[in-house]
Formats: structure tokens, sequence, C-alpha cells
């Protein structure tokens, strides 16, 4: 079954035949649905063949062809460190997580310290809501154990492959680093950093971007950093001078080097002739509304259907980058 938007209905006789399912949709799309083996993240932002907004149909990641066999569990924050304990031998690991929920920060922070985090695929996506309503309604994920709604737990989706089948976590950045901006690293794990040092000199990333990477480029931009040779985007949010504090979409990771990205690309020629290249079979495709808009997506053409998210996950939280699970035959 071809991955891409159905509507209400066609996803209700979906999940009665027992496929495999990752639903994205409108909270009004995704509610009353049947139980099933399936979970559910709020999105109204997708790639369809072009870049779209829709609030009536669901999006559907469908896993049923290569299911041997599959399990759902939700997870609050107390409970999310053993996402990965639970896993089959040889699969993969899907999972939606409500934005600013304390599941969220406790995964954001600590996933790569997780035990067995590695041992199998973790993709999945931060769910949102239209940006224009950021703050004043929450973003909800669901699942196939009672059909019902959450704002504060994670859904997790587990499938087990056949073993002549592998799984793999792909990154795609479109971001290059920018060489010619010093290097930044932070002290500590968080969301919210201040200090910090610049080509080793002690600074402050609030001051940083407000006297030095606002007048040059007119505002704020994102950070890159390489992580074992994967590029890595930390987005901020809010640069309160006053305070000192930065605030960032994912969190910076102590100890790693950034720079400042290399502007002025075009990322909708970028991102198609990023999945074009790829010759495995995309089993899901998941990116991030900094795209969608940055790009101008909104009716042009997309290469591979997929969802725009809050967020992106591989392992941890991302921001600002394409991630495909990927399925191999191995015989």
């Amino acid at each position: 079954m071809e991955n891409k938007l159905y509507s209400k209905q066609e996803v209700i006789d979906f999940i009665n035949q027992g496929r495999v399912l990752l639903l994205s949709g409108s909270e009004k799309a995704l509610s009353a649905l049947p139980a099933g083996k399936w979970i559910s993240g709020t999105t109204p932002y997708f790639m369809d063949t072009v870049g779209k907004i829709n609030e009536d149909m669901i999006f559907v990641d469908d896993f049923t062809l290569i299911a041997k066999n599959a399990k759902v569990a939700t997870y609050d924050k107390n409970s999310i460190k053993d996402i990965a304990v639970h896993g089959f031998q040889n699969g993969f690991i899907v999972v939606t997580m409500p934005i600013e929920t304390d599941v969220y920060y406790e995964f954001s922070n600590y996933s790569l310290e997780y035990e067995n985090i590695f041992n199998n695929p973790v993709v999945g996506y931060v769910s949102c809501m239209k940006l224009e309503d950021y703050g004043k309604v929450k973003s909800k994920t669901g699942s196939g154990i009672n059909g019902k709604l959450s704002e504060e737990l994670a859904s997790v989706l587990y499938v087990e492959l056949p073993d002549h089948l592998a799984a793999r976590a792909e990154i795609i950045n479109l971001d290059t680093i920018d060489e010619s901006t010093p290097e930044i690293v932070f002290p500590k794990n968080g969301f919210v950093q201040s200090d910090c040092t610049i080509d080793g000199k002690p600074g402050n990333i609030s001051e940083y971007f407000e006297n030095v990477v606002k007048p040059k480029l007119g505002g704020y931009t994102q950070l890159i950093t390489s992580q074992n040779g994967a590029l890595i985007n930390r987005d901020p949010k809010v640069v309160n001078v006053k305070t000192g504090e930065t605030s960032f979409y994912s969190p910076i990771y102590a100890g790693d080097v950034y720079h400042l990205v290399k502007n002025g690309l075009n990322y909708r020629q970028l991102f198609n002739e990023k999945l074009k290249a790829k010759h495995a079979d995309i089993a899901a495709c998941i990116s991030c509304v900094s795209y969608f808009f940055g790009g101008n997506f909104m009716g042009n053409n997309i290469v591979k259907n997929g969802v725009y998210a809050f967020g992106e996950i591989a392992y941890q939280i991302l921001n600002k980058t394409i991630v495909t699970l990927e399925i191999d035959n191995v015989d």
C-alpha cells in the first residue's frame, strides 16, 4: 500500500484489517480510531506528491508487508528510558511524542544513554500543530491500545522483521558547516544555553547571536555540529539578551563543536536531489517544518511522500533534518 494521505474511513478499514501503521494527521482526523497495531501523532504538514497542509485526511505509513510481528506501547517520563529494552531482536522502533512535555525533555536529554538504544533503529517525530497555533493548542500522540489521544505520553510501535530484511535509520542534513565561523562549545547538555566558549575564549551564546550573527545575517541562524560524521542542526528558538539565555528546538550536547550553518541553500532542490539518489526501500520519510516553510515546499513537487513535524527522531531528537527508515534485503 502506498504511503500517502487517505480518508479517515479508509484508515479505519486499514486498522480493522490488522495492518501495522504509523498514522499522522490533525487531532480531529486522528480522534476516535479503533484499537489496533498503530500509533499516531498530530501534524497538518505533509509530503504527498507536493507539499501540502491537510487537516481532514490521515497520512499512512504502512509496514504490514515487511512486519513479521508488531506490538504497541506507551511511555511516560519515568518509563521512556526502557523504550529500546522491549524491541525485537531484528526490527525497528517508531516513536511519536508531544512537544515540550516531560517525556519529550527526558528523551531529548538522555536517549543516547538508554539501554539497548542502538540495538534497533529508533525513528519517529515530535508531533505538532499548525504553526500559528503554537502555544495555543497541544500536540498529541495516540496508539491502538485504546485509540485515545494523549498530550503527555510517547507512543511506540515495535516492528519485527523477517530474517532476510534489516532496517536502517538514515539522516540527511541539507545544511553544511560554514567553516569561516568560529568554533562554539557548550559545557552542559540541554535545550537552554548561556555560557560557552567561542574559538576557545569565554563567551555567551545570546550575545554572540545578537551582536555578531544578527548584524551580519539580518537574523539568527542554526548551529551545526558533526557527530561521528553526521551533521546535526540545533535551531535557536528564543534568544534572550537580557537573561543571556538562548533556548533551542533540540538539545545541545556538551563538548560538541558547533559552527553556524552556511546560508543561501535551495532546500527544495537539495531535498529532491538527496532523496532521488537513494536506491534503498524507504519505509518512512520524516522531515522538519523548517524545510516546509524555508524551502517553499507548499504546492511544489516532492519526490518522496512523508510527513513534516516539529522535530525528527533518529535515536535522539533532531531539528531541521530528514530522517528515513530504510529496509535492506540481506539474503
